[in-house]
């Protein structure tokens, strides 16, 4: 037995301690250091299963002999319960804290073969050392910390108040869409409905007042060759196209003049007085319930204590008036809208798709069909369900979609490693990488490398995460020579200054990926943006930050590990290399992807849905 320092800070460990880097890696090889991150890679299905059957069970404890998903029941035979964020498990934006509970995971397994006397650890954060104090008074262990300990239950006050601001703000920017397309809506011939964000649009459509969404490509344009007319439910987000509600409000107005087979409409069109006063009751009640549900969980559950916080965003904060809006919002959009044959979206797992999927089904429209419409990440736990969602012998049950379109091998294999029901799986064409169709087989790297110099960033959906990588990029450009020059390539919803770009000969360019990669050298981004995977079945070099506190969400995990960099040092002999670099690698994108942009699988898929007679609730 032996004691050990739990060390979550990016300042050096000490030495003559056995120490446990609850962030960062193992640099100077020390035989008394270890990596919780590395710890958590060796055994990652194990653990990536027992966090996702942790939130299911979360929901099925028992207060007062009824499960907390039951008391949660806000609508017929509806759970609030699966529009939390435990639900959620969004690790990488709105829960960051569940890196942390995976982490603690991973160490209570470690702990096993590994016997502690003692833990100290130091640590900023609050909900960490909670959660170690009870493991240690668990398991009978010295435990001491640089923080005194005191209740999480401060806040909750606070994220109301949030709550309340934010609902102010949100319904005075949303007027300018109030009413828009409702009554084309309500009148619609059309029996297929795409559920859709207003970002992401094809620049040069969008000048012509057509709309067509990247998210699709040209899927909706072969289903109205087909005769057929399309519903348009947009999710607003601002963007750098569209950068307020009133731009947005007269885009989708001109939507409609100028395209009358097609109904455009924002779900944001249903608010009225009613619609408020419903969510607003919702979240008084949900905030009511909450009181009586935490008690037992926030004394006995570690895992808990590290993720409270999501507790209080859930029931009080801005999260919670937000489910709540989305919920009332949907009920007027999907009651008004005349019976639907198929409906179609994209699928990330938000809360708001689950008030969807319910919604559909009780107002008895046919089938509803969720599109991963990029990749599915190891890591990525918003996919992830315990397999007992997907029974049907409890009520409130979980909210699931008539089918899953899935777009290649990885996905079916992703889907089938959690145990997803594979009757309720249907292969379709991978929209978005098109472009990469004329690149299957033998691809040479440097035939595609024309500028020697060029370095492609690769920009993310997070401001932080940007931060992160702009950093190790501008303390790595002091090893390579001054005639590197950058081409830095935003997130369609995350702009950065070039100001970001301390020292670099850098510009900005929001022109097609497919485009930049033509003359990049090497393309780099941060642990999470997909876009890494144009580039790698480009056959252009990547370069993926590894982000030292948090799980690795590449979709690069599963192809290739040689393209991940830890350190400046290690980015930079990257970039260096892929200046020399000439082999010839075999890529075959076609056992990623489903690539044939005359999309048969895809026209089959929409055909059976709007021919089929039979009951919504069957497959397809």
């Amino acid at each position: 037995m032996f004691d050990l320092l739990i060390w979550d800070s990016n300042s050096p460990a000490p030495e003559n301690r056995r120490v446990l880097l609850w962030q960062g890696f193992n640099a100077e090889s020390r035989k008394d250091i270890f990596s919780i991150l590395d710890i958590v890679e060796k055994d990652k299905s194990f653990i990536r299963d027992e966090f996702v059957s942790w939130s299911y069970e979360l929901g099925e404890k028992k207060v007062d002999n009824i499960s907390i998903k039951d008391h949660l029941e806000i609508q017929p035979n509806f759970s609030y319960w699966w529009m939390t964020l435990f639900a959620e498990k969004c690790n990488f934006s709105k829960s960051p804290e569940i890196d942390n509970a995976v982490k603690l995971i991973a160490f209570k397994r470690w702990m096993l073969s590994n016997p502690l006397k003692s833990i100290e650890i130091k640590s900023n954060n609050k909900q960490l050392k909670n959660a170690f104090n009870l493991i240690a008074k668990k398991n009978n262990l010295n435990f001491s910390s640089n923080y005194s300990f005191s209740s999480l239950d401060n806040y909750s006050t606070l994220h109301f108040i949030k709550g309340i601001i934010w609902l102010c703000l949100y319904l005075f920017k949303s007027r300018p869409l109030k009413g828009i397309g409702l009554e084309s809506w309500q009148k619609t011939k059309s029996s297929l409905t795409f559920f859709s964000y207003l970002f992401n649009l094809d620049n040069d459509q969008l000048k012509l007042n057509n709309h067509k969404s990247n998210f699709w490509d040209n899927l909706p344009d072969r289903i109205i060759d087909q005769g057929y007319g399309l519903n348009w439910l947009h999710i607003y987000s601002p963007s750098k196209q569209i950068p307020n509600t009133k731009v947005a409000a007269n885009i989708v107005k001109n939507f409609n003049e100028k395209n009358p087979d097609q109904v455009h409409i924002f779900l944001e069109s249903f608010l009225n007085f009613k619609v408020i006063a419903k969510s607003i009751y919702d979240w008084i009640t949900i905030i009511r319930l909450s009181f009586k549900l935490k008690g037992p969980l926030n004394k006995e559950d570690d895992i808990f204590q590290i993720l409270f916080d999501d507790w209080k965003k859930s029931f009080y904060g801005i999260c919670a008036i937000n489910n709540c809006l989305n919920l009332n919002l949907f009920l007027a959009a999907i009651k008004s809208l005349p019976n639907q044959s198929l409906g179609l979206y994209l699928q990330e797992n938000q809360s708001w798709e689950v008030a969807l999927n319910y919604l559909w089904k009780e107002y008895k429209h046919r089938n509803i069909v969720g599109v991963p419409h990029s990749t599915t990440r190891f890591w990525d736990l918003r996919y992830a369900h315990d397999p007992r969602v997907h029974s049907t012998k409890n009520t409130n049950n979980y909210p699931k979609p008539s089918l899953v379109a899935i777009n290649g091998m990885s996905q079916r294999n992703y889907f089938k490693d959690i145990s997803y029901p594979e009757s309720e799986l249907e292969l379709v064409e991978a929209l978005r990488y098109f472009h990469l169709e004329p690149h299957t087989g033998m691809i040479k790297k440097s035939s595609i490398s024309k500028k020697k110099d060029l370095v492609l960033i690769l920009g993310d959906y997070l401001l932080e995460n940007n931060h992160k990588l702009i950093n190790m990029i501008i303390r790595s450009a002091f090893s390579l020579p001054k005639t590197v020059r950058f081409i830095f390539k935003p997130h369609p919803a995350c702009t950065i200054s070039l100001k970001e770009f301390k020292g670099l000969n850098i510009r900005i360019l929001d022109e097609p990926l497919e485009d930049l990669l033509q003359d990049c050298s090497i393309a780099i981004s941060s642990n999470v943006t997909t876009a890494a995977l144009d580039a790698y079945f480009k056959g252009v070099p990547v370069a993926c930050m590894i982000d030292s506190s948090k799980l690795n969400l590449s979709p690069m995990l599963e192809i290739d590990a040689n393209v991940f960099v830890k350190t400046p040092h290690e980015l930079a002999a990257k970039i260096l290399e892929s200046f020399q670099e000439s082999e010839i690698k075999n890529i075959d994108v076609r056992s990623f992807f489903e690539l044939d942009s005359s999309l048969p699988r895809w026209l089959n898929l929409i055909k059976k849905g709007l021919n089929s007679k039979r009951p919504y609730e069957d497959k397809l």
